[in-house]
């Protein structure tokens, strides 16, 4: 049976599946964004079908589950021109991933390399996925390749726009952050007035969450989002990256 509506899926790791979250939208066409880490427990048995999967961008928590999910639906990929030989040989990848996140790297998993159909887009591309049209938008700062996704007012922001657990908002701003490229990012997504946002780390949120990560940017501080166990130590190892960084560029702006 073709799934109906719009779906977030769990795509963390083992020990924190709601880490990272894969969306899926059902139309004529089934588009899936993002494809969470390799050693994800992400479910999406329930679909009979992909025709495309959307990377926001090819950071590894969003990319791991690429290979299986190529060689069970054999989707296009749709990824910002230029970036499609990272995928093919993933090394730059990992490398970088290591550096940034340490041993979460062996929580997620690395990526192994992908070969498939690509859709290589700039932004601002308008694809027909039946009664609904998928609007891609270039929104770097997170990374200089970051896209999402606008569809029926809905806004798959992947990582341009913060994230979110038990209600609190923060900034997603790893090394290398542009900052001023982030909140340019933030300000256009701001000016969609989407009815609903998917974040890749929080799910679906309202979207007053971008004018609450628009204030973060200019002086907030690492929040402390108490979830518990080891799932509390893996969000409080990138909150300190995020706002390492967040505070390392505000203060070289200043």
């Amino acid at each position: 049976m073709p799934c109906k509506g719009i779906h977030e899926v769990p795509a963390g790791p083992v020990e924190f599946p709601e880490l990272v979250y894969s969306f899926v939208i059902c139309d004529e066409k089934t588009v899936m964004i993002d494809a969470g880490v390799a050693n994800s427990v992400m479910d999406v048995s329930f679909l009979d079908k992909i025709d495309y999967i959307v990377l926001t961008h090819i950071h590894l928590d969003h990319i791991g589950l690429l290979p299986d999910i190529i060689s069970n639906y054999k989707p296009k990929i749709i990824i910002k021109e230029g970036y499609t030989k990272f995928l093919e040989e993933p090394r730059k990848i990992n490398d970088d991933a290591r550096k940034v996140l340490g041993d979460l790297v062996d929580i997620y998993g690395e990526v192994n390399p992908v070969k498939g159909e690509y859709l290589e887009v700039k932004g601002g591309e308008k694809i027909k996925i039946g009664n609904n049209t998928m609007e891609i938008i270039s929104t770097p700062g997170h990374s200089r390749h970051h896209i999402s996704v606008f569809v029926d007012g809905v806004l798959y922001s992947g990582d341009s726009v913060g994230g979110r657990y038990n209600g609190v908002p923060y900034v997603t701003t790893p090394p290398p952050l542009d900052l001023q490229e982030y909140r340019r990012s933030l300000s256009l997504q701001l000016s969609l007035r989407p009815r609903l946002v998917g974040l890749s780390h929080g799910g679906f949120v309202q979207s007053s969450h971008l004018e609450e990560v628009m204030k973060i940017l200019e002086n907030g501080k690492k929040p402390k989002i108490e979830i518990g166990g080891i799932a509390e130590s893996i969000l409080e190892k990138h909150l300190d990256i995020n706002y390492t960084e967040l505070e390392e560029k505000r203060r070289k702006k200043n």
